[in-house]
């Protein structure tokens, strides 16, 4: 069987399980799903057979029947020669061709069992164990390594590991990997210097072909799977290992945005997934309720909106990741600073929020300076280099500047905008002006 067209079928029969996996159950219930499935397979398998049969003319015609290339193994065997002689040089010639084309097989007898886990949404643990069995197989000779955050987004953890070689450490910081800057598969041939593309954590073993790929679902990112391999199989080129691994990924990343999904959906009603932080209508609904009860207590109200200085210079010299970076450290740092009344909140794209229940401007400011100086002499380890940025930040407060929600934001954000033309890294008061 030719192993291309192979391929391709596994390849269409994985994007049917895709396709039905994300089909909600109200419109398609699980046992649809694995009749579809079913048919979707026998069709691409009618397919596939309709045309090999092509390519192999039927041998039942005589005006078609092929010619013997040689005489030393004959189609029906002579006379005068045993019939367990001709078995026995068929076999000698099967054995002879089989280690091209085994290698050349797609696993999928392991890859189908590691199928069944990702659409029926198995434990990760699960999943994860029946990838580790069917990695070794899709990939032979190689190493690898599976790592993924865990709980930080400053470093990646070692989930599973195969293969006979060590190839990198347990941990690693996601700038070592140039998978992660490029956002695709990278492929490093370490006979050829020109092509190496920088994945500095592939020091344990740096010869033959090394493999990165970021392990990445819509726009979150779960951490990546590395290979090396000294020698790719007979037949096998960088192409289709590449190739492979892509759909593996996919596969994965899917698997685990689906499984976070609940979760996220509880956490993402309240918390932003990045910095870790309130969100946006987690911070304007809690602003109103703050608001409605400082008017009927007489109560005041500070809020402190946050922008770092330096994101346009990380973004243009170290790209996206690194300001995803940057932000989260900042959600992880900021709450510190603040009281445990205090509402810290994302408010949108690189731009922080606290709101600051019964706090006077006195109190407001004084927690502004105190964010300033904390973070302006912070730096965080971003691969082999150090990140650092200053604050700018723009206060206001009720009743010295508004009496609603919408007023104290927007003299927050002119407070903000005055601290930025001003020279950045300062604190800026918004104008007394009652609204």
């Amino acid at each position: 069987m030719n192993w291309l067209s192979y391929f391709i079928w596994v390849i269409a029969f994985v994007l049917g399980v895709i396709v039905a996996y994300f089909v909600p159950e109200s419109t398609l219930p699980l046992n649809a799903k694995f009749i579809f499935i079913g048919f979707w397979g026998a069709a691409l398998g009618a397919l596939l057979v309709s045309i090999l049969s092509k390519k192999d003319p039927d041998r039942t015609d005589p005006f078609n029947f092929p010619k013997p290339e040689t005489e030393l193994i004959p189609i029906v065997p002579k006379k005068e020669e045993p019939f367990s002689v001709v078995k026995e040089s068929v076999v000698e010639q099967k054995k002879t061709a089989s280690p091209i084309i085994d290698s050349l097989v797609f696993p999928t007898e392991a890859w189908n069992q590691f199928c069944k886990k990702v659409l029926k949404n198995r434990p990760f643990y699960e999943t994860i164990d029946s990838l580790a069995s069917c990695l070794p197989q899709m990939f032979q000779n190689a190493s690898g390594i599976l790592y993924m955050y865990s709980g930080q987004q400053t470093e990646l953890h070692k989930i599973i590991r195969f293969g006979k070689n060590v190839i990198g450490d347990d941990e690693i910081a996601p700038g070592e990997c140039a998978s992660f800057h490029i956002g695709d598969i990278v492929v490093t041939d370490f006979s050829n210097e020109l092509l190496s593309p920088g994945c500095t954590h592939l020091h344990h073993r740096p010869r033959g072909f090394s493999f990165c790929a970021p392990l990445e679902a819509s726009e979150d990112h779960f951490g990546i799977l590395t290979l090396q391999v000294d020698e790719l199989p007979s037949g096998e080129t960088a192409e289709f290992w590449k190739l492979k691994l892509s759909v593996v990924t996919a596969t994965l990343g899917l698997y685990i945005a689906n499984q976070n999904m609940n979760l996220k959906f509880q956490e993402h009603s309240i918390r932003d997934t990045l910095t870790g932080v309130f969100n946006r209508r987690y911070m304007e609904e809690s602003l109103q309720r703050e608001v409605a009860s400082a008017n009927r207590h007489h109560t005041p109200i500070g809020v402190i909106m946050i922008y770092p200085d330096q994101i346009n210079t990380i973004m243009e010299a170290r790209g996206r990741h690194a300001v995803e970076q940057l932000l989260w450290e900042l959600g992880q740092r900021i709450p510190k600073y603040i009281r445990t009344e205090d509402i810290p909140c994302r408010y949108e794209n690189e731009t922080f929020c606290i709101i600051l229940p019964g706090a006077d401007l006195f109190i407001t400011q004084d927690r502004a300076e105190k964010i300033r100086r904390e973070i302006e002499g912070l730096e965080i380890a971003y691969g082999n280099i150090l990140l650092s940025t200053t604050l700018s930040i723009g206060i206001a407060t009720m009743p010295q500047n508004a009496n609603t929600a919408q007023g104290l934001i927007g003299d927050g954000l002119t407070a903000l905008q005055s601290a930025i033309n001003d020279g950045q890294n300062r604190v800026a008061v918004a104008a007394m002006e009652y609204r």
